[in-house]
């Protein structure tokens, strides 16, 4: 089994936390990649994890937040 951990994403449902943009913003000016997270790339990681590409894969959690998690934050 595996799992997706995901940076922090502006949709409809996220609108609702309190200083959700302060994390989009925050995140993407100190993620390794210089940007905020987006559906399309978290849905690309869970198509890998789905698909016979990741058959050797097994007990991983892939980030999907622009390298933020390697800052130790």
């Amino acid at each position: 089994m595996n799992a997706i951990s995901a940076g922090p994403i502006r949709t409809l449902a996220s609108s609702a936390l309190s200083g959700i943009s302060g994390m989009i913003k925050e995140t993407s000016e100190r993620a390794p990649l210089r940007k905020s997270t987006g559906t399309d790339e978290v849905g690309d990681g869970a198509l890998f994890l789905l698909s016979p590409l990741s058959r050797g894969v097994s007990g991983e959690v892939l980030f999907v937040d622009g390298g933020y998690h390697i800052l130790g934050v």
